[in-house]
């Protein structure tokens, strides 16, 4: 296995959640129209918070899966980059980025900046 096929494998797992419900927060319905505009204007705060608890949940996920555990596992790195790397045997270092702030934010800007280095070699 390398690099590419674990970032491959990893992505499918993940694929394969499409439609599932992370059961990480309830929010009860507003109890008036105020207080939805309200909700609506910080709802984006709840961000880093289920973004923090789906990168716990893909990292438990991923190291159910028994096809990984010979060549390593699954680690959740904060505030490194990316969000989950594969410690292990295989060189380099398999990683992904999980964007789980993207459906909440409120403004979409362009950030999003990191070193290369985590790209050069199709690692991320």
């Amino acid at each position: 296995m390398n690099t590419e096929d674990v970032i491959s494998l990893a992505s499918q797992y993940l694929d394969d959640l499409s439609g599932h419900r992370f059961d990480l927060l309830d929010i009860a319905r507003p109890i008036s129209v105020a207080a939805a505009v309200n909700l609506a204007k910080v709802i984006s705060k709840l961000s880093p918070l289920l973004g923090n608890l789906i990168e716990f949940n893909t990292v438990e996920f991923l190291n159910k899966q028994e096809i990984f555990a010979p060549f390593g596992e699954w680690k959740r790195q904060d505030p490194g980059f990316p969000d989950t790397v594969f410690l292990g045997s295989i060189q380099p270092t398999p990683g992904l980025e999980i964007k789980a702030w993207f459906p909440l934010a409120t403004e979409i800007t362009a950030r999003f900046k990191d070193s290369q280095n985590h790209f050069q070699f199709d690692q991320t």
